[in-house]
């Protein structure tokens, strides 16, 4: 079997992050959060580097590994570049209307994830909003998607 990046991509709020605890909780993907990464760098570490070194760490363990991103700027397109080269790419959209993003990032618990004022929030939510990709699978999690939905939505990519 060949090794199989997952990458959700998607504004913040969107809900990645809780469909993909919920993917590598029921299936045999195993999912890599992306934002403690970024939290624990040292100065000067490169965080899409240090993100790469993981999900290789990840990969001698598991052939099926998942990643959550918002997916825009040049330096994730180098980053998934680099990585398509190793992997197989499957990529996955997760959207929701930006006005339900931001009440959700506004209310959830900011310990895990990079602090960001509304406006950058707001300011990202749209470029992420923007970011086109030959979609493997798009899942609406406007009205949150139930777990059933979601699972079977990915069962379609297994």
């Amino acid at each position: 079997m060949s090794q199989i990046l997952y990458m959700l991509i998607g504004p913040k709020g969107a809900g990645k992050t809780y469909i993909g605890t919920l993917i590598g909780r029921c299936t045999t993907i195993q999912f890599i959060r992306v934002e403690p990464i970024w939290l624990s760098l040292q100065p000067g570490e490169n965080g899409w580097q240090k993100v790469a070194q993981i999900i290789d760490e990840t990969f001698k363990n598991y052939p099926q590994v998942m990643i959550e991103s918002l997916g825009a700027g040049e330096e994730f397109e180098r980053f998934r570049t680099v990585l398509a080269k190793k992997y197989t790419l499957k990529m996955i959209r997760i959207y929701a209307d930006l006005e339900t993003c931001l009440t959700r990032v506004k209310n959830r618990d900011s310990a895990d994830h990079i602090p960001v004022s509304d406006d950058k929030v707001e300011q990202y939510n749209r470029i992420a909003a923007n970011v086109v990709y030959d979609w493997d699978l798009e899942i609406n999690n406007d009205v949150p998607a139930t777990e059933d939905a979601i699972l079977a939505a990915i069962q379609t990519l297994l």
